[in-house]
């Protein structure tokens, strides 16, 4: 198993590509594995707090100043961020409807393996990892307050969604810590191949509800679905470029990088788990799906790895 594991963990980066196509032609396991959405958004998120001391992130978090500056962060990654897209968005009269689109990017922590691909991609691994912790702790709170300050109404109460989001967050560290408790911490960090491919087949399998209705919907609304697709697209990667940049200005190369990785993906997969049914935002979150599998191959590595913020 564990040659197996490690197999498609050397791979990683196909499978996933194999993967998004078995999706497309498989609707019927995208419907059947639906429900168990927030149970999968929970695992994703468990199996990256799975390679984490914890001991070692919670000392970090005790320097209040340097807790501060990554709050100050995460407030310029979702609340700044998304008064700033819907006020441009309505400022240029577009489709209101497609405003709920842009409040769950906003609103999304950056992605559960920012860190890991932060880290694969040589740039500041350690704030990655401090941000999209601290990011994802304070959702339940940023989330719902994102949501109330644009006033979209989303028909489920917000104190139902921040709970809802707060029991999947829960449930990704039970989890995460559960899988170090009985694998161990140190057979996960000597076979870090074979973990990889753990989770690149749970990564899979999370695809399959994100995927549900996709198609039909696409066969139906084509050009509904391409224009879907650009904002994804651009939003990730156009939002990664203006970050990373900006900050070129003000901070080291590998820190700034770091900055684009995590503004341009986010997990968006938390509000399509707990929101009402809606095709749009099912299509949304499968279609932001191809540019984060791509960003390793899009953005070049950086030569020298910095683990320091």
């Amino acid at each position: 198993m564990l040659r197996f594991l490690s197999f498609i963990g050397q791979k990683s980066s196909l499978v996933l590509l194999l993967g998004l196509l078995l999706v497309a032609v498989l609707p019927s396991v995208s419907s059947m594995l639906r429900p168990a959405l927030p149970f999968l958004v929970a695992l994703v998120l468990g199996l990256a707090i799975a390679r984490l001391d914890m001991r070692i992130v919670l000392t970090e978090f005790a320097d209040l100043r340097k807790t501060l500056t990554l709050l100050g962060l995460v407030l310029g990654f979702m609340p700044v961020t998304c008064v700033i897209l819907i006020s441009i968005w309505r400022l240029l009269g577009l489709a209101e409807d497609t405003i709920l689109l842009l409040v769950v990017f906003a609103a999304a922590p950056p992605l559960s393996s920012s860190a890991s691909l932060s880290l694969l991609m040589g740039y500041n691994a350690r704030i990655t990892l401090q941000v999209t912790l601290l990011a994802t702790i304070a959702m339940p709170i940023i989330g719902p307050a994102c949501f109330a300050i644009i006033g979209v109404t989303t028909n489920i109460a917000t104190l139902s969604m921040a709970l809802q989001i707060a029991a999947m967050i829960a449930g990704g560290f039970l989890i995460g810590l559960a899988i170090q408790r009985f694998i161990g911490k140190v057979a996960i960090n000597n076979n870090p191949q074979a973990f990889n491919g753990l989770v690149t087949i749970s990564m899979i399998v999370f695809l399959f509800p994100l995927f549900d209705g996709v198609i039909v919907f696409i066969l139906q609304e084509p050009i509904q679905s391409l224009f879907i697709l650009i904002l994804a697209i651009t939003l990730n990667i156009g939002g990664n470029l203006l970050v990373r940049n900006l900050c070129k200005r003000i901070t080291n190369p590998q820190t700034a990088n770091a900055l684009g990785l995590m503004f341009g993906n986010r997990n968006v997969s938390f509000y399509l788990a707990v929101l009402p049914l809606n095709p749009l935002l099912s299509i949304f979150v499968a279609a932001s799906q191809i540019p984060i599998y791509a960003t390793p191959s899009l953005f070049k590595r950086d030569t020298q790895i910095n683990l320091d913020p």
